[in-house]
């Protein structure tokens, strides 16, 4: 029976034990990761050689998944620092729109204002000059009244010495 197994393990196709899970990496004892290619796991040991070579791929594939994962940190802090040029010309973008909606919301403002400005001086220089003619009637009034003063300060001075 046990020769039945052999016979029909050994009639299977290569292709069939290429097919590596993770399940087989782990009980077998590889030192492969289930991503790994299956070249390595087809390589036979060599003696004692077989031993140290397998110690060596191990370090060797954590030096590439080392440098696999520096060069997936490099990306992401790319696509951050990316991500961040974006968002600062975004709102650099922002502040010039901003700035020229409330350049165009001062201006109208100022027109506004302007036309207000003109609109009302014409009533407040009307009102301005009849104060100035007011003024100056009250200046001539006062004037007269001075003058009349003084006559009437030398009637009572011409009458007293009479």
């Amino acid at each position: 029976m046990e020769k039945e197994k052999a016979s029909t393990i050994s009639k299977v196709p290569e292709e069939t034990k290429e097919l590596n899970t993770k399940e087989d990496v782990v009980s077998r004892g590889d030192t492969l990761k289930p991503g790994e290619p299956n070249e390595r796991a087809k390589e036979p040991d060599k003696g004692n050689g077989g031993l140290s070579a397998s110690r060596q791929e191990v370090i060797t594939n954590e030096n590439a998944s080392h440098d696999d994962i520096q060069r997936s940190c490099q990306q992401l802090i790319d696509d951050i620092n990316a991500k961040r040029k974006r968002d600062t010309d975004l709102l650099n973008d922002f502040k010039k729109a901003l700035e020229e909606q409330i350049n165009t919301s001062c201006s109208v403002l100022e027109e506004s204002i302007v036309q207000t400005y003109e609109k009302h001086s014409k009533t407040i220089q009307d009102k301005l000059q009849e104060l100035f003619a007011v003024l100056e009637r009250i200046s001539k009034l006062e004037s007269e009244l001075m003058d009349f003063r003084r006559a009437l300060g030398v009637l009572y001075n011409d009458m007293q010495v009479v």
